[in-house]
């Protein structure tokens, strides 16, 4: 997946489940980062390609990376309220027009709200992982394994169904994107059914797949 699917996938998860209407935006933007974060390893490029082949999908993509990284995520932003006061300063940055009240700094915190933060974070850095494991592979490039249980254990799992490259899955979620601007009071429902759509997407997709390369 890319950057912006793997950001879609948090985002769309969280509206389907409703959560923003309690918690507004900033959990779905939360959800967002934790979707990508996993990515962090890919760094090492400066390093080098043999640094990059040894430690993407890897350090960052192994189960206990995700949970950590999720914790700290929704530990700090919850404390900090980081993507609030991020989305009001971009606002007065490009003087963009949002509708309704700006964003108000978080006030009051409670264990209720932290281990929801949490939660959020930690399943958007799994869903990483659960996207990579069957986006892999093309007719050309082999198939990269994800060490999800680096490093009590170097085994590997991948389960493709759709190749790097593939713009469905794009296409799906940009579908929904203007779905949702066309109907903003139907967020959940087209939320669920975008979701949906890519599940099916995406097993359609590994049946061609491997139909055509056994």
């Amino acid at each position: 997946m890319t950057t912006y699917e793997h950001a879609m996938l948090g985002i769309t998860g969280v509206l389907a489940v409703g959560l923003n209407r309690r918690y507004g935006w900033p959990i779905a933007a939360i959800a967002a980062v934790a979707a990508v974060s996993p990515d962090w390893d890919g760094v090492t490029i400066v390093a080098g390609a043999a640094a990059f082949a040894a430690s993407h999908r890897v350090w960052g993509h192994n189960v206990w990376a995700c949970v950590v990284t999720g914790i700290l995520i929704g530990c700090l932003d919850y404390r900090f309220d980081a993507v609030t006061q991020g989305g009001r300063f971009l606002a007065r940055l490009l003087h963009l027009s949002v509708p309704g009240e700006p964003p108000r700094i978080r006030a009051a915190w409670s264990l209720g709200g932290l281990a929801v933060w949490i939660g959020v974070a930690v399943l958007g850095a799994l869903s990483h992982l659960a996207a990579d494991l069957v986006f892999s592979g093309s007719a050309t490039l082999p198939d990269w394994q994800l060490q999800l249980w680096w490093p009590v254990s170097s085994a590997g799992y991948v389960f493709p169904l759709v190749p790097w490259g593939d713009a469905g899955v794009s296409i799906v979620f940009v579908a929904g994107m203007f779905a949702m601007w066309k109907w903003p009071g139907r967020l959940q429902p087209i939320s669920a059914v975008t979701l949906a759509a890519v599940v099916l997407y995406a097993a359609a997709r590994g049946a061609c797949w491997g139909a055509s390369f056994p």
